[in-house]
């Protein structure tokens, strides 16, 4: 029996109830982008154009954890 890990979502309304991440996760916004973290605390988008810590990313997009 395997159990499958369901990736977090964090939603810009604060609709969901998922709590902000204590560890630094990959996401991907609702624009496709994916979000790496980096040093600091800060992540930046795989193209090294965008930057922004987590509230930032929070703020302004729906985020799902990337797993794999």
């Amino acid at each position: 029996m395997s159990t499958t890990i369901r990736p977090r979502v964090w939603l810009v309304a604060g609709l969901g109830a998922e709590p902000d991440p204590t560890d630094h996760p990959v996401v991907r916004d609702h624009l496709m982008r994916q979000w790496i973290p980096g040093s600091r605390g800060s992540y930046h988008t795989a193209d090294g154009r965008h930057h922004a810590n987590w509230t930032e990313l929070h703020t302004r997009f729906d985020l799902v954890e990337v797993t794999q």
